[in-house]
């Protein structure tokens, strides 16, 4: 066909304008309704497959899905008539302008989601989300195209739509020749926004992309969580410089490997409801006011938090050791300590260690620092056959250092650090019969790895010495754009040196902390979080769930009633 061909009568062909999984693209005209309109013409003489689509299109009404009007015949050849979108796609705009800007991955990113979610709702899979197929206008308006392979339980899938899905986009569990899947479609958008966006990203979008690539399709987001955690992306936050690209390539080098029963959460052991006891669940931030809160009263929650903040704090928790500290063994509550001192004036600083020179904060190097542990074990202090003690200390170690989470930036002030942690915690076990010791992570550092500098996953190993002496392993989950992947990673990780504790769960509100609740204490999350090691939960304080009553407040109380255990 030439441009100012007239197809059936009525659609004149003006341009080519792409060519798109099954078919040729052209820009036409609707001398009819007089409109602009685009026309495909199937290139694989699968008159089929536009009909396949042609109903498809008709089945679905969304904002961000290029809509489908007709199909007609022109001769031999069919032709489906579709919405003309003026825009450009992602390919199109890397391959001429370079990697997007994380703001219009995120804004594409919730757009497509929105569309894979209705798609979803209606049992459709789309099957093919690539580079090509994501249209953006200049304003940043993204809409899908091509559902030529996608598929419809009421349509019959025949010809070459049956080979679906680009190389390269494809998700794990599809390359091993399973059935395509919503989560393959969520992958797939993964990792076109990753390709699209490579190089500076920031931390918060990295995190989604993660999550959304991650091998294990029961781990990942469906697409209308998805959409909701780009919204929550926005905002500002601190660039990091990620090579998406080589990430994904690591994605499909672990998917090429593993085998259909892999991941923690595929396993038909972990399907459905966990026994009942699996979780040990925690509440702060003052035992006192813990052992009495609501919550507490309502819930199995058998485990009492207090934060401890600075030295100062001693005198006011030294009374607690004749009352608070004895009821509440009494009682069958396991007891948590945070030492989380952020609030000592300990600036990161030049400090001399027997490894050579370092930078951090000098207090946890100090004696005092360990004598100030022996008088908080004092405190909290049970018999050998009381519920455990369980004291997190330093709450971010990642933190410690003047370049947080990267071991190369001071390996001598980490390993100073990693002696004191030994030290401190064969003080604590001196000290209290019952008392458990472990270090304390900030989750953000399992969002990214650099081998090289020992930062990111890579830290871990660095801290191996530490980590294997430890009873239990700890994370705090506190990321304000969302929890689930920086939880289940760290979890993964820190399972392989022993049991782990989400020390704390804080600083998330709205529709964050309804997606990680939803998400991470739902039946199966926990019953395969609970397989890799997962053994205690600890929220906070009541005040801040307190912030969001009703439906989510609900749904966690719900949880800790059927999953919650006592302590042992």
């Amino acid at each position: 066909m030439r441009s100012g061909d007239v197809v059936a009568g009525r659609y004149r062909l003006d341009e080519v304008v792409g060519v798109g999984g099954m078919g040729e693209v052209w820009r036409a005209t609707d001398l009819e309704l007089r409109r602009v309109v685009a026309l495909k013409q199937a290139t694989t003489g699968d008159g089929e497959a536009t009909r396949r689509e042609a109903r498809i299109g008709a089945g679905l009404h969304h904002a961000h899905v290029i809509s489908v009007f007709d199909t007609v015949v022109d001769g031999d050849r069919r032709w489906l008539v579709m919405e003309y979108l003026p825009a450009r796609s992602l390919a199109e705009i890397c391959r001429t302008d370079g990697p997007i800007a994380p703001d219009l991955a995120t804004r594409v990113g919730a757009q497509i989601a929105t569309a894979l979610a209705a798609m979803h709702a209606k049992g459709m899979v789309h099957r093919d989300i690539t580079l090509a197929n994501v249209l953006v206008t200049p304003d940043g308006t993204a809409k899908l195209a091509d559902l030529g392979v996608a598929m419809w339980d009421e349509v019959t899938v025949t010809g070459s739509a049956r080979e679906a899905g680009t190389d390269g986009y494809l998700a794990p569990e599809v390359r091993r020749g399973h059935r395509a899947t919503p989560a393959a479609d969520v992958y797939s958008l993964g990792v076109a926004l990753s390709a699209a966006a490579e190089g500076r990203v920031d931390k918060r979008l990295a995190g989604v992309l993660a999550a959304m690539t991650d091998p294990d399709p029961a781990r990942r987001p469906d697409a209308e969580w998805a959409a909701r955690l780009f919204g929550a992306t926005r905002g500002p936050s601190n660039p990091v410089l990620v090579t998406v690209g080589a990430a994904v390539a690591l994605v499909a080098v672990l998917a090429a490997t593993l085998t259909a029963s892999s991941g923690p959460f595929s396993s038909a052991a972990t399907r459905g409801a966990p026994p009942p006891g699996t979780l040990l669940y925690g509440i702060g931030d003052l035992i006192g006011t813990a052992m009495e809160s609501e919550f507490v009263r309502e819930t199995p929650v058998t485990m009492l938090t207090t934060n401890y903040h600075k030295p100062s704090d001693l005198p006011t928790m030294t009374p607690w050791r004749d009352k608070e500290v004895p009821d509440a063994y009494a009682r069958g509550y396991a007891l948590h300590v945070l030492v989380a001192d952020w609030e000592i004036d300990d600036p990161e600083v030049p400090v001399d260690t027997k490894y050579g020179p370092g930078c951090g904060r000098s207090y946890p190097l100090s004696p005092a620092f360990g004598e100030h542990m022996r008088a908080l074990a004092r405190i909290f202090a049970g018999k050998a056959d009381d519920p455990p003690l369980y004291v997190t200390v330093f709450n971010e170690v990642n933190k410690m250092a003047c370049e947080d989470g990267s071991y190369a930036a001071s390996p001598a002030y980490y390993e100073a650090l990693q002696d004191s942690y030994l030290d401190v915690r064969r003080i604590i076990k001196e000290t209290a019969p019952n008392a458990q010791v472990a270090l304390g992570w900030d989750g953000y550092q399992v969002e990214d790895d650099d081998a090289e500098s020992g930062g990111g996953r890579s830290m871990f190993s660095h801290f191996a010495r530490a980590l294997r002496a430890s009873d239990y392993q700890a994370v705090v989950a506190k990321q304000r754009y969302g929890n689930v992947f920086q939880v289940r990673e760290s979890v993964r990780i820190l399972g392989e040196y022993g049991k782990v504790m989400v020390a704390a769960y804080l600083d998330t509100t709205g529709e964050v902390l309804d997606l990680d609740v939803r998400t991470l204490l739902s039946d199966e999350s926990i019953a395969g979080l609970n397989k890799q090691g997962l053994f205690a939960w600890n929220f906070n304080n009541q005040r801040e769930l307190a912030v969001d009553r009703g439906p989510v407040l609900d749904y966690i109380k719900n949880a800790i009633r059927r999953t919650g255990r006592a302590p042992r």
